[in-house]
């Protein structure tokens, strides 16, 4: 048992006849797992997505190095306009000034601004108080002249009613039936 060589395996196909034809057939392939089957068009797809985002890529890093470079040289010319503009500080330290000045002064006109609203809200008040005795005023002159224009009426009444009673006295005094 020494010499002999080992056993094929046993997935090999028996040896055949010379005079047979040998066609090997493939071993079956395991069924791929029905989430792991990709078909060409998802292929090409996904293909097509990998290499747009991979150009965006690059164009958003050549963007941003762009703008990188841009900052560095406006940041740069900043200072060298710093440095060389120190005489203008001062100039710049007197509109700051001005301007808190203005600001200041906007600051206390608008507290004035405030007490003359509550002294207009004081007013309106009166204003609504003597608007309010006025109406009671004329409500009450109203019923006065109602009243008044009754008693003239009542007045009008009796008057004619004593002139009645005058005719009556008169005609029975001068010989009536």
């Amino acid at each position: 048992m020494q010499g002999q060589p080992p056993p094929p395996p046993p997935t090999d196909p028996p040896p055949t006849d010379p005079t047979r034809r040998v066609v090997a057939t493939p071993a079956a392939a395991p069924a791929p797992v029905a989430s792991e089957v990709v078909y060409e068009s998802d292929l090409v797809e996904r293909i097509d997505r990998t290499r747009f985002w991979a150009v965006f890529g690059a164009i958003a890093a050549t963007l941003a190095a762009i703008l990188a470079v841009i900052a560095l040289v406006v940041a740069l010319q900043a200072k060298d306009d710093a440095d060389n503009n120190n005489g203008s500080n001062t100039g710049l330290q007197r509109q700051v000034s001005s301007l808190q000045s203005d600001v200041s002064t906007l600051k206390s006109q608008s507290s004035t601004a405030g007490d003359t609203k509550a002294q207009l809200d004081r007013i309106s008040t009166r204003l609504d108080r003597i608007n309010s005795s006025v109406s009671k005023v004329t409500a009450a002159q109203t019923k006065t002249a109602d009243t008044v224009t009754k008693l003239q009426s009542d007045l009008t009444d009796l008057t004619d009613r004593v002139d009645q009673v005058e005719r009556a006295q008169e005609n029975q005094a001068g010989g009536g039936p």
